[in-house]
């Protein structure tokens, strides 16, 4: 009877051990199969930050091209105003355009201006894209000095003279905003009607470009955009010969774009400024 009831307690305790082992047996899966399930959620994914900035501001600064002198009344602001436009629409951002183009203004006058004008000093500093019209002006006054008796080399002294008037005005600005790229626009021949007698008058133009692209290249954050083909080839020439008009340029002064030149000089400008987003649109 004895043996009986120790059998029977044996039996009693394994089957409580039993029990329990394989209660924290289950747990353990239960538990596991809980992690495993829990693991499985899928993550939730972070949304995408726009690097792009969300407000870009042009500051325009230079002669009567940047004025936009000879534009459509329609568009008006030459290329600065079809730069603010394309920038907007193209890259889905708030774009702000301040204009400091004045009619007739030579180099120095525009490094004058740059040194004085606080409201430029106020809209330098935020700019994310600066652009550059200068040297017009300084070939336009050599053209009044020397009349028919302007020379090759009268050009090229005076480019070199103008090239050092460029680099003052290229730090000047860069002494206001450190980091914003500079576009410089070069200068074209309007004159094919006025130099015919000069000989090389178009080579001394691509020298001169050449010269400011050199300049615009030893600066930080500088490109040149040459402009100097956009309103002659050689049908353009032949029809200006023929009948002494550019149909690019403003009728009342043969010097400036008409809308449809200021239409190419954007595309120009817009195309360097589009290669270049990582200067200016990225945060």
């Amino acid at each position: 009877m004895k043996k009986r009831n120790i059998w029977i307690l044996v039996i009693i305790v394994i089957l409580l051990i039993g029990g329990g082992i394989g209660y924290s047996y289950l747990n353990n899966q239960n538990s596991s199969q809980t992690t495993a399930i829990k693991k499985a959620k899928p993550k939730k994914t972070k949304k995408k930050v726009d690097p792009n900035k969300s407000k870009i501001n042009i500051v325009a600064v230079g002669d009567s091209l940047t004025q936009g002198v000879g534009d459509s009344k329609s568009v008006g602001g030459g290329y600065v105003t079809r730069l603010k436009q394309d920038i907007a629409k193209k890259y889905k951002v708030k774009t702000n355009a301040y204009n400091y183009g004045v009619s007739g203004d030579t180099s120095t006058q525009i490094i004058s201006r740059i040194k004085s004008d606080k409201k430029m000093h106020q809209d330098l500093p935020k700019a994310d894209v600066i652009t550059v019209t200068v040297g017009g002006n300084d070939f336009m006054h050599l053209l009044q000095k020397k009349g028919i008796d302007l020379t090759e080399t009268d050009i090229a002294n005076e480019e070199k003279q103008f090239d050092v008037r460029l680099k003052n005005l290229l730090e000047d600005l860069r002494y206001y905003n450190s980091d914003a790229p500079i576009y410089l626009i070069g200068i074209y021949n309007p004159f094919s009607i006025y130099l015919s007698n000069v000989k090389n008058a178009k080579t001394a133009f691509i020298n001169w470009n050449k010269a400011s692209e050199q300049v615009a290249s030893e600066e930080k954050l500088t490109y040149f955009i040459d402009i100097n083909n956009l309103y002659q080839n050689k049908a353009i020439d032949k029809k200006v010969k023929k009948t002494g008009t550019n149909p690019y340029l403003y009728k009342k002064d043969h010097f400036h774009p008409n809308g449809t030149g200021y239409d190419m000089m954007t595309e120009k400008v817009f195309d360097e400024v589009s290669k270049t987003t990582k200067d200016w649109l990225i945060k």
